[in-house]
């Protein structure tokens, strides 16, 4: 696990190396940036960096966002967790079954670093709410 230095972490999963190392030169300078090329160690890498917010493809070769973030869903660990998927589709079907399975984002791409670093600001800032809350119960 990375000493973070209380940054909030942003896991993201995408097939595109190119692309996970565009956004990791956006996200870095305020977050700390976990790429994965793949979904396969996900769940323990939300394990070992337990990260405030999720980045998810809907297209992947093997298991694609949708079904990442159902794996995710179905560990009560990260029940809270926000999941953005960051994708090429606009398929309205697409936008229904991010929904369905317990997406919290939907943007799609191409996406400028504005709009991205909004989104996350306000997704993170939502857990971090959550959290602040939970411990004020």
């Amino acid at each position: 696990m990375s000493e973070n230095a209380g940054r909030a972490v942003v896991v993201m999963v995408d097939d595109e190396k190119d692309f996970l190392d565009v956004i990791r030169r956006w996200v870095e300078p305020a977050y700390e940036f976990v790429g994965l090329n793949g979904g396969d160690e996900l769940l323990e890498e939300l394990e070992a960096w337990r990260p405030s917010l999720v980045i998810l493809d809907v297209s992947m070769p093997g298991e694609g966002g949708f079904d990442l973030c159902r794996k995710i869903r179905a560990d009560a660990r990260y029940a809270a967790l926000p999941v953005l998927f960051l994708t090429g589709s606009r398929d309205d079907d697409d936008f229904l079954r991010n929904i369905q399975t317990g997406g919290t984002g939907y943007v799609t791409k191409p996406v400028g670093r504005r709009r991205l670093l909004a989104t996350i600001k306000e997704l993170v800032g939502a857990m971090e709410y959550e959290v602040d809350t939970a411990a004020t119960d």
